[in-house]
């Protein structure tokens, strides 16, 4: 089975599960820690408590919000030594979304495709006064 953690400083992961319920529904095998903030459980033990309750067959996402922060830190140290385990730092909400919504086994070529296409889909959004007249089309 696939299951998913998401593990960011302070709310962050509370916002994120609104909007995945919004799109996704509230179904999903996610699992979210809020780090650092007032009435939290220890990092260490929410997260030991997410690793133990994997099993050899399951795979597992892992969603972290800053790359080498202290809780992709924390995760990247428990995490070492396990099998089927895939850290993906830096997260975007369509990244999430596609991981969380597909229906195969994760595997490395997976995550490298999925992160892949959430580097290529960062956009910026041209404005019409930044557009030239090769682009006007569109806007009409």
């Amino acid at each position: 089975m696939n299951k998913y953690l998401i593990a960011t400083h302070g709310e962050l992961a509370k916002g994120i599960k609104s909007t995945i319920e919004l799109f996704a529904g509230q179904e999903q095998p996610i699992s979210y820690i809020s780090a650092y903030t007032d009435g939290t459980k220890d990092l260490d033990e929410e997260l030991n408590g997410f690793f133990n309750g994997l099993n050899d067959e399951d795979s597992a996402v892992i969603f972290t919000d800053l790359y080498g922060g202290s809780v992709n830190q924390k995760v990247s140290v428990i995490a070492t030594g396990r099998k089927n385990i895939f850290i993906i730092a830096g997260f975007n909400l369509p990244v999430i979304l596609e991981t969380v919504l597909a229906q195969e086994k994760i595997t490395q070529d997976f995550i490298e495709g999925v992160i892949k296409k959430g580097k290529d889909n960062l956009k910026q959004v041209q404005l019409q006064s930044d557009i030239d007249e090769s682009e006007q089309d569109f806007f009409d």
